[in-house]
């Protein structure tokens, strides 16, 4: 009994292994699109290693990427915007990285046509139409969301694209402040 406790306690201290994004997908399949690789469930959930296509990034890399756009991709449940204007309908204020744009709902496992092109064309004008022009995707730690903003961005045609797997959670733990954000409104017209 003493054993088998022992155990226990050794086995709830070991750091959880880390895992490939081939690894999860190949362990869960039914959580991605089995056309795209997305994840389309449980987007709040522990997040791979690496993201197929970009470059995972820290806190420090984000700070030293000189000119890169931060992109912000978090949503919630009650996000949504009001068909009639466009306008982000939030039930609290988004806390986010500074001089970051907030583009909510564009990494879901998938897209309405009117989200997708919220999405690409939001980019093309962040860029400029510069598809080489540096891109940080986030969202908060253990959120799916801006994996999938990632590949979408790549898939895309963007080429400088980065993920901030650890999100405002991991900036905050970095001791960098946050600053208020307001989500871009979707064209309606």
């Amino acid at each position: 009994m003493i054993a088998r406790l022992t155990l226990c306690l050794t086995l709830m201290t070991l750091p959880a292994m880390a895992e490939t994004s081939a690894e999860a997908v190949a362990r869960k399949p039914q959580l991605f699109h089995a056309k795209t690789g997305y994840r389309i469930e449980r987007q709040r959930a522990p997040t791979p290693d690496d993201v197929p296509g970009a470059k995972r990034i820290s806190a420090a890399d984000v700070t030293a990427l000189k000119g890169a756009i931060r992109i912000d991709v978090f949503g919630a449940a009650q996000s949504r915007y009001d068909e009639l204007d466009g306008t982000w309908l939030v039930s609290t204020q988004r806390m986010s990285l500074p001089d970051a744009v907030w583009l909510p709902e564009v990494g879901r496992g998938t897209l309405t046509e009117t989200m997708q092109g919220y999405f690409a064309d939001n980019l093309e004008e962040l860029t400029d139409g510069d598809h080489d022009r540096a891109l940080v995707f986030f969202c908060v730690a253990d959120c799916w969301m801006s994996w999938n903003a990632t590949q979408r961005a790549g898939a895309m045609g963007y080429t400088n694209v980065h993920w901030f797997r650890e999100g405002t959670d991991g900036w905050l733990d970095e001791g960098y402040k946050l600053t208020e954000i307001d989500p871009i409104p979707v064209d309606v017209d």
